[in-house]
């Protein structure tokens, strides 16, 4: 199964329109896995205050989670500690949104009676701070929603069942806080739902899937907010949505999903939209929605866990509209490595990478990215001044509860700031989440048993100027990321087609097109079939002129995948060139029967036929 990034990809329209070549519109793998964050800078909707207001008021009363608190846990005088005064407000704040009935989790901690006969296990996964499941380490500044528990309440409960879990009188139990099973953050403006009902198998593997839900829309609308409800919220280990604007991801629908943002799909601009059991969405704050397009299609991709008996999900996604058009739009920022090469019975295996921020910013919110290897995953930033500030810190990495996380206050970060961050890999027997025994090198890739290393951040610059300098300077960095991993293929195999094609986008990136060329067709040599290097390679030349070259290369594009709308729109431009009019108005044709809304095809197709007679 695959797990590479689910990025948003950038297309290379249909002409080649845009100079620059980003390397996710030509198939090198960038993005981000946004576990956790539906939304951008957070500022809590109205809804969403009044869905929290009966656990808020706990919190008020002096049960709730406080900031961490430095030294050990102070006890209480023996036998004073009950569940009806003491411990019932912790396990509602912290255990309950997820273990209720029609949650995620696999059985219920809501009475006394639910935690008396499991009070042992909860004592050990307490303990253990396995659950609840926060995997970063206490620090400043804080994570929004934090189900970290404090020392206090950690040693409130450790201590309260040591001493045989009293009840105490029911009767000065707190009032249980209203569950909001239904939209948390309020009735949404649209709603879109899965066709029909996924079944899901009693056991064996986790199950990936894509679902594709159009979204009836006849005007460009503005977003604060998507949310998704699933029926069985207890099938959802995760998921992922993405915005399709051209209508293909339609054949993906029911199919089998590549974790990683589906062809012609992208996540919105700066945007992390995902779901994970027991964390809320948000809104947006003012002037920070992003735009959904006319006729745009939902791709929700569900990973869902068995769970012993077969059951069935079918999802809903709300969406929630402003009428205010975005006035600054947040930027994805990521730390990577693509040449991770851990030898087997490698105990410390250490990767770093790094960025000079050309601006000031805000980071908005985290998302680290690794697989069953890593298992310390650490990122900060050195400011100007020489402060050194943590960004986050997990001490023992576990691949099912990655998630991303946004920051309870944005972080002012200065320009000359530097990001950084540092991961730790264990490729021994040591580590129990290593999935080859006995251990085997492991490189990077998108399988779930290669590795991979990202950290990333939402970013705020401050306007469209500081933007397009923060968007120019991370363009830069990445070539040279990109440039790294080209030379390490090449170094493997002095054939390795990816190796060659990502060295050409790089020498296009610099304007040496003579020298991309040469990679371009030492890739197609290595591998006749490449279609990215075949449509990029039309790309160039239409670019340069060189309309027989171009005619050649997209129709290789096409012969690889008929499908590509892009492919056969630009055929129709090569054409147009060559003053055959009636020839590119069939790929047009083409090019808008698979994609409807390809608009470099409608607008060609619209002038070709107010010219002809």
């Amino acid at each position: 199964m695959k797990h590479d990034s689910p990025a948003g990809n950038p297309t290379i329209q249909s002409g080649g329109r845009h100079r620059r070549i980003p390397f996710a519109a030509v198939g090198v793998i960038v993005g981000v896995i946004m576990i956790a964050l539906a939304a951008t800078v957070v500022l809590r909707g109205r809804r969403a205050a009044e869905a929290r207001k009966q656990t808020s008021d706990l919190l008020l009363r002096g049960h709730a989670a406080k900031a961490e608190e430095a030294g050990p846990y102070t006890p209480r005088a023996a036998g004073i500690l009950q569940f009806s005064k003491d411990i019932a407000p912790i396990i509602w704040n912290r255990c309950a949104p997820c273990h209720r009935p029609k949650q995620v989790a696999p059985f219920s901690l809501l009475s006394y009676s639910d935690i008396k006969k499991r009070a042992a296990q909860v004592a050990e996964v307490t303990a253990k701070r396995i659950m609840p499941p926060w995997p970063p380490e206490p620090m400043n500044p804080r994570f929004e929603d934090e189900r970290r528990l404090t020392v206090d309440e950690l040693g409130m409960l450790q201590q309260w069942i040591s001493e045989g879990s009293i009840e105490g009188d029911p009767s000065e139990l707190p009032s249980e806080p209203e569950w909001h099973d239904g939209w948390f953050l309020g009735k949404p403006d649209l709603v879109v739902t899965m066709g029909k009902p996924f079944k899901l198998a009693a056991d064996g593997r986790d199950a990936y899937r894509n679902f594709v839900l159009a979204i009836p829309t006849n005007q460009r609308r503005y977003v604060r907010a998507v949310e998704l409800r699933p029926d069985n919220p207890r099938l959802v280990h995760h998921a992922f949505m993405f915005v399709d604007p051209t209508g293909q991801s339609q054949r993906l629908d029911g199919k089998e999903a590549q974790l990683g943002a589906p062809y012609g799909t992208q996540m919105p601009e700066g945007q992390f939209l995902s779901y994970q059991p027991g964390r809320g969405p948000a809104m947006a704050s003012d002037g920070l929605a992003w735009t959904l397009e006319q006729g745009s299609y939902l791709v929700l991709q569900l990973h869902m866990k068995p769970t012993g008996k077969s059951e069935t999900l079918q999802a809903s996604v709300g969406f929630y509209f402003t009428d205010q058009a975005p006035t600054n739009t947040p930027m994805k920022a990521g730390l990577t490595c693509y040449t991770i090469d851990i030898p087997a019975g490698e105990r410390n295996y250490v990767v770093k990478d790094s960025f000079v921020l050309p601006v000031d910013v805000q980071a908005v919110a985290i998302l680290p990215h690794a697989h069953y290897l890593a298992r310390d995953v650490k990122g900060f930033a050195a400011l100007p001044n020489g402060t050194r500030l943590p960004l986050i810190h997990i001490k023992n990495w576990d691949f099912e509860w990655q998630g991303a996380y946004r920051f309870a206050d944005a972080m002012s970060l200065p320009k000359g700031s530097t990001i950084m961050m540092e991961f730790t890999y264990d490729n021994s027997t040591n580590n129990v989440h290593n999935p080859n025994h006995p251990p085997k090198a492991v490189a990077y890739g998108v399988q779930s048993t290669d590795e991979m290393a990202e950290l990333w951040l939402q970013l705020l610059p401050r306007n469209a100027v500081d933007r397009a300098l923060l968007a120019r300077a991370y363009a830069e960095k990445s070539d040279r990321v990109y440039d790294e991993r080209s030379q390490y293929l090449l170094s493997k195999n002095p054939n390795d087609p990816k190796g060659h094609f990502t060295r050409a986008v790089i020498l296009l990136n610099q304007k040496k097109v003579v020298e991309a060329l040469k990679h371009f067709n030492l890739a197609l040599a290595a591998d006749p079939n490449y279609h990215e290097a075949h449509f990029t390679l039309g790309v160039v030349h239409l670019m340069n002129k060189n309309i027989g070259g171009a005619e050649i290369a997209f129709k290789n594009a096409i012969r690889t995948d008929p499908q590509d709308y892009r492919a056969q729109g630009s055929l129709g431009n090569v054409y147009l060139e060559q003053g055959r009019m009636n020839d590119a108005v069939a790929q047009f044709e083409i090019a808008l029967r698979i994609n409807p809304n390809d608009p470099t095809a409608r607008e060609n197709l619209e002038m070709i036929r107010k010219r002809m007679p």
